[in-house]
């Protein structure tokens, strides 16, 4: 039996999510997720920053979330605010069209998404408008 004087931290995991976890050194960490939630256009940008040799409608689903990965573990955030955004160029229609099949509903009917459909109406009823 081994006889310590000491008092032995708890290694139990954490009762609720994003607590402090005690550890052997006594010193509390937070427990931080690494998969934050990108809206829709946000998703639509990191597939845009992908090599352009990459065919965007070729992708199945989990080849779509792994790019994505890829694109921000090589870029990091800022690729977000780097990407070009040009809605009437196909590029764009694919990686749209990628978002939709690798997460599906998940931003059905949200007002990110709708903003995100709408954008192609946009640019017709501007160019509309240019013409008359």
């Amino acid at each position: 039996m081994d006889e310590t004087t000491q008092d032995r931290s708890t290694t139990r995991m954490p009762s609720r999510r994003g607590a402090a976890t005690p550890s052997r050194d006594g010193v509390h960490r937070l427990s931080v997720p690494l998969h934050p939630r990108l809206s829709a256009t946000e998703l639509i940008r990191v597939l845009l920053a992908a090599p352009g040799e990459t065919d965007l409608s070729a992708l199945d689903p989990v080849q779509v979330r792994s790019l994505i990965a890829d694109v921000l573990t090589q870029h990091g955030y800022d690729v977000l605010d780097r990407s070009p955004y040009y809605p009437e160029l196909d590029r764009h229609q694919d990686a749209r069209r990628a978002v939709r099949r690798a997460y599906g509903p998940r931003f059905l009917d949200a007002p990110d998404e709708q903003a995100v459909l709408a954008d192609p109406l946009r640019e017709v009823l501007a160019a509309g408008s240019r013409k008359s």
